[in-house]
């Protein structure tokens, strides 16, 4: 895979009229479409009344379609914060991989979407998560497919090259608004921060930034008991990430938003 002029050589373009000035990225935030199709994501961010965009968007068989050079505004990340940065969209490469997102089970192999569809998935991989900013109970997620993330890996690691990304980050971590989610629970978004430890980036050591105390809890979410309390300025290694939490131990939690990477 070959950047050149901030487009990848050789993969489908389809333009849309959904971006706007320059930036330059230090970020790649990772999304899903919340669709089943690839043609119904490039239909809707290339839609001018859905103001949505995003730079590539990614198929199940690892097929890229690129929409918006990568030195180009796209319109993906919505009301967003992290690390310093307000309105990620002006700092940011967005990445639509092709995957519905959450599901409630409604019967034997019969799952219901969000948008309230339901289909019969009798041969999916599904891994069966919770997930607080969808609400109670458990939820099914469909697992990405290996040419499709082998697929988002090779741009990713392409991207690392070309700019200078700071940092990989879901669209749930720095989304304001409290109810996004994507990539969900079944991406591995340590796969992909660990792409920048290859360039010899650390990734892992995090200092406390609350100014109270910070809750540390014995799960990712507020439903978990508090087992302990850090004070501002405490150093925390980081062991993993799922959304919004970051496990700093074999057992505890503590919500991301009160880190900051030393």
């Amino acid at each position: 895979m070959q950047i050149s002029n901030h487009k990848i050589f050789g993969v489908d373009w389809v333009d849309t009229p959904n971006k706007s000035g320059p930036i330059d990225p230090k970020f790649i935030v990772m999304h899903y479409t919340a669709g089943w199709t690839a043609s119904s994501a490039i239909n809707t961010l290339k839609d001018p009344a859905r103001q949505a965009s995003a730079h590539v968007v990614i198929d199940y068989d690892g097929k890229i379609t690129q929409m918006v050079p990568f030195n180009i505004k796209a319109w993906h990340a919505g009301k967003s914060r992290y690390e310093g940065y307000t309105g990620l969209n002006s700092y940011s490469i967005g990445i639509e991989i092709v995957n519905i997102g959450w599901l409630r089970k409604v019967g034997d192999n019969r799952y219901q979407d969000a948008y309230g569809n339901i289909r019969s998935l009798d041969h999916e991989d599904l891994i069966m998560a919770p997930h607080s900013r969808v609400g109670s109970g458990d939820f099914y997620w469909p697992v990405y497919p290996k040419a499709q993330l082998d697929a988002a890996e090779e741009l990713t690691k392409e991207l690392i090259l070309e700019y200078d990304i700071n940092d990989i980050i879901s669209h749930e971590e720095i989304d304001t608004r409290g109810w996004k989610t994507d990539p969900g629970p079944a991406f591995p978004m340590n796969r992909f921060k660990g792409l920048l430890n290859d360039r010899g980036v650390d990734m892992e050591m995090y200092e406390v930034i609350s100014d109270t105390p910070l809750n540390v809890r014995k799960g990712p979410g507020t439903r978990f008991d508090v087992v302990m309390e850090l004070v501002k300025g405490t150093p925390v290694m980081v062991e993993d990430i799922q959304g919004s939490w970051a496990r700093i131990n074999s057992s505890n939690w503590v919500h991301k938003n009160y880190l900051r990477k030393m």
